[in-house]
């Protein structure tokens, strides 16, 4: 029952309380981003592989300018790096959430067509909608391998509570990263 109805109608109203309640803020990144970088002030087509492989279009504020030619390096401002650093350009995932694309927790989604280890990924992650945060973003690191562990263990464990606990989490965890960069 949780997976299916109240999970969703919590996304919806908490989406909606908080593209209000931050309005101020994403207009100030999308007027900061195009003073630093011009147009256009969102990625360019960032498609990613959500609920049962379908392919969506995930919103995100650009923090970067293209890569300087046999270089490997994203070049960013000082303040697009921090925009980048602290999650802010992740805000517009919100609409994603409004549209149905998205959760607000859940497994992080790859890049369609990404090199991945077929054989390891479980089918699990992919019943689920991809989150803005999810059980392994709260963590402090780990591996490609452990990733996939915690949308398993995320999917078997799956309840308001532990939605919860990730969504108090995750501030915390977005601070700790910001000050080990």
């Amino acid at each position: 029952m949780y997976r299916r109805y109240i999970k969703r109608l919590l996304d919806v109203i908490i989406s909606v309380i908080l593209l209000i309640v931050l309005c101020p803020l994403i207009i100030l990144i999308a007027i900061v981003t195009y003073i630093e970088l011009g147009w256009p002030i969102f990625n360019h087509r960032k498609e990613k592989e959500g609920q049962y492989h379908k392919i969506f279009i995930m919103y995100k504020f650009r923090t970067s300018l293209p890569k300087k030619p046999n270089s490997k390096e994203k070049v960013f401002t000082n303040v697009t790096r921090f925009i980048d650093y602290s999650r802010l350009n992740e805000l517009p995932q919100l609409f994603n959430v409004l549209k149905g694309d998205m959760s607000l927790v859940g497994p992080r989604p790859f890049i369609p067509g990404d090199d991945l280890p077929k054989d390891k990924i479980s089918e699990k992650r992919y019943l689920l909608k991809p989150g803005i945060t999810g059980l392994f973003q709260i963590r402090d690191g780990g591996t490609h391998k452990e990733k996939l562990e915690c949308d398993i263990k995320y999917y078997d464990n799956l309840s308001f509570w532990l939605d919860l606990k990730i969504v108090l989490k995750t501030p915390a965890a977005i601070i700790r990263k910001m000050m080990a960069k």
